[in-house]
């Protein structure tokens, strides 16, 4: 039966990693699943509570954000684009205590210790490259600040 075989082919996806009930289901479709399948074994591995996108948000934050050092805007981004709901991302954002601004400060000077950050050209462009990793230009500014650089 069709469904037995997407419940085992899920059980074997859940085995190796985490996964959003999105991801999941898109991975049965390439598979040759019909979607009305793929739905109820998905339906059923969150109901024993294999799947859980909240879970899977929250996880996902703390290890983005103290691994990865990336930002909470681009965290955000990247949950929304693996197909987990904005408002369970918020729940998720606001469950999760992680202090962006020492996050951020960390990544500055693993990121910059070396490099002489005196010219306006490059202090535009490192933070360039701390916006495209999810932190807010105010953020930015004062981690700056904070750290002396490009102070006069």
């Amino acid at each position: 039966m069709d469904i037995d075989r997407a419940k085992k082919a899920v059980a074997k996806l859940v085995s190796y990693k985490m996964y959003t009930c999105r991801e999941i289901c898109r991975r049965l479709l390439k598979k040759g699943f019909d979607e009305n399948i793929a739905e109820e074994a998905v339906s059923e591995f969150v109901k024993a509570g294999i799947l859980n996108d909240e879970e899977y948000a929250r996880l996902y934050i703390h290890d983005a954000a103290l691994i990865g050092l990336k930002g909470m805007f681009r965290i955000k981004q990247e949950l929304l684009a693996k197909g987990i709901a904005a408002s369970v991302v918020e729940r998720a954002i606001a469950e999760v205590e992680v202090d962006t601004e020492k996050q951020l400060e960390e990544y500055v000077k693993l990121k910059f210790a070396n490099k002489e950050l005196s010219d306006w050209k490059e202090i535009e462009k490192a933070k360039a490259h701390l916006a495209r990793r999810g932190y807010g230009i105010s953020e930015i500014n004062k981690c700056f600040k904070r750290l002396n650089i490009g102070q006069r």
